[in-house]
Parts: structure tokens; sequence; C-alpha cells
């Protein structure tokens, strides 16, 4: 379980995938570390996930299965 006021996990920066789940502008580009983050926890299809990160439907299919 995530803290709700932690800003940073295992080198990755919450508050940026936080903001570009949430559509938020503007935001910096994410490294994979954290587009795998925020695939695997994301909320929605892997198809709307794919969509708001700007990847394919297979690899966040293949990023929450690993």
């Amino acid at each position: 379980m995530l803290n709700e006021f932690a800003t940073w996990r295992c080198g990755v920066d919450l508050v940026a995938v936080k903001r570009v789940l949430d559509g938020e502008l503007p935001h910096t580009d994410l490294r994979t570390e954290e587009l795998r983050f925020a695939a695997k926890y994301a909320k929605g299809s892997a198809r709307s996930v794919a969509k708001v990160l700007g990847v394919t439907e297979k690899t966040v299919v293949n990023w929450r299965e690993a």
C-alpha cells in the first residue's frame, strides 16, 4: 500500500505519475520505471491507460503481468 503523503517510491516520482494519470498539465515525460509503475497501479482498462501514457495496450498488459 502506498502512503498517501509519499512523493517518491523506489526512484519513481509519484507526483509526476499522478499528474499524468489525472491529465494535469503541464507534466514532464515519465521515465520507463514511472510508466511501468503507472501502468501497474492505474485504475482502468489497459486501453484507457495506454492512451493516457502514450504506449500500446499490449505494453500495459505486459507491464501489469510482470
